[in-house]
């Protein structure tokens, strides 16, 4: 202890911060030295689990708060698991003003119903990353929310609001916003229409779709952020639309959506180095787009006449080096008398810049071994082709003679004379 206790404050409380608040501050029993460091701490970290009560715990919350000897707090967590009796999470108005928190994480288990963030929040003008989880959000004041002026990151994960225009309206108050994180619910009183996502300076945007415990309820999603950089949308129950404006600085996107404008779509994504797509789509794209940026390519295999998607993209990508055909769900649905035709032309890419091609839940179905064949035989710069079977077969013996079979098969009709290797994992 003698050894700890002449180390200098600064390395002493970065140790701090590393344990809940509720440790540092009983250590301050330990000795004369150690009294009051607490108070320096740049980060608080509130466990419910450290207290007797709800109300014990939102006593020493504010306590240790208004003890707090720094005006500026960089981080404070808060993990609370609410009781039957909980009904808003209230902290002291004049606390947060004065504090100058950075960085604050809600975070409640169990009920994401039982606890209500209150309006109060807003007030905290000097946030910069605000995380909540599980729990429900008061609105601001109507439609007048005060603005959070210097909030850049906003993860919101399963939070039920009053309804999507409270939503809206907070994401439009928010002009600083640079990262959004949506992991959401349906609405508590009201079914969802519209959820609008309008950030002029939104640079990354992820939106999952509702946990399975969660209402669900069909709704529209509109997406209008011109500086995206990052997208991320994965919810095949709601219908996602796109701003008639191209995305022209979004390097990356990864949409996984059943109801969705697909001409619109790859209109936005013209400038998009890295795309991975699973969409409906049961017609030729009749749109003109090219992908004179992408690199890399991934398409699920899950929808009806996936191909469709497949090759309007390869045809309008030049560059593509990297090709990735996954399927990622169970939920698609296959029309057998619907059949793969190939292309009348060859995508420029196969003999320019493909050299990576990898296949995850290859079944061996006629339609694949004609699609796989084809890539095989046209793109002559291949240097890595990974080929990943669905076997259900548990018997490892035998799933080694369906690999090998499948592989020959390909083989032959493909008439493989690539120096590259054709791997079956």
């Amino acid at each position: 202890m003698d050894i700890i206790s002449e180390l200098p404050d600064d390395l002493l409380l970065r140790i701090m911060s590393l344990v809940h608040t509720k440790t540092a501050f009983d250590a301050q029993l330990l000795s004369k030295r150690w009294r009051n460091l607490w108070k320096k701490l740049p980060t608080l970290y509130h466990d419910y689990t450290f207290h007797k009560s709800e109300s014990q715990f939102l006593v020493f919350i504010n306590k240790t708060l208004e003890l707090l000897e720094s005006p500026v707090l960089e981080s404070l967590y808060i993990r609370i698991v609410p009781t039957q009796t909980s009904n808003g999470f209230f902290l002291r108005g004049c606390l947060l003003a004065k504090l100058q928190v950075r960085e604050l994480n809600f975070i409640s288990i169990i009920n994401p119903v039982a606890l209500q963030i209150k309006k109060e929040i807003y007030h905290l003008q000097t946030l910069v990353i605000l995380r909540i989880e599980c729990c429900s959000l008061e609105d601001g004041y109507g439609n007048q929310i005060i603005p959070l002026q210097s909030l850049k990151v906003l993860h919101l994960r399963c939070v039920k609001y009053s309804s999507d225009a409270s939503l809206s309206n907070l994401l439009s108050s928010l002009p600083s916003l640079e990262d959004l994180f949506l992991d959401r619910c349906s609405s508590d009183n009201k079914p969802t229409k519209t959820l609008s996502i309008a950030v002029p300076r939104l640079l990354r945007l992820t939106v999952l779709r509702c946990p399975d415990n969660c209402e669900t309820h069909l709704m529209r999603l509109n997406v209008n952020a011109p500086s995206l950089k990052y997208l991320n949308v994965e919810d095949h129950w709601r219908n996602v639309s796109f701003s008639e404006e191209k995305m022209e600085e979004l390097i990356e996107a990864d949409v996984n959506v059943g109801y969705i404008d697909t001409e619109k779509l790859l209109k936005a994504f013209v400038s998009v180095k890295r795309l991975s797509l699973c969409v409906v789509t049961s017609k030729i794209l009749r749109v003109n787009v090219f992908f004179n940026q992408l690199v890399r390519l991934e398409i699920c295999t899950c929808q009806q006449e996936w191909w469709n998607v497949l090759e309007k993209v390869l045809l309008s990508s030049p560059k593509l080096c990297i090709l990735k055909l996954h399927q990622k769900h169970l939920f698609g649905t296959r029309d057998p008398t619907v059949r793969w035709k190939e292309p009348s032309s060859v995508p420029v890419c196969f003999a320019s810049h493909l050299e990576t091609f990898e296949w995850r839940g290859y079944e061996g179905t006629e339609d694949e071994k004609k699609l796989a064949s084809y890539i095989l035989r046209n793109a002559g710069r291949l240097k890595t082709v990974t080929i990943y079977p669905l076997i259900s077969n548990p018997d490892i013996r035998r799933r080694k003679i369906l690999k090998n079979h499948m592989s020959n098969e390909l083989v032959k009709l493909s008439g493989w004379s690539c120096t590259c290797k054709l791997v079956f994992r």
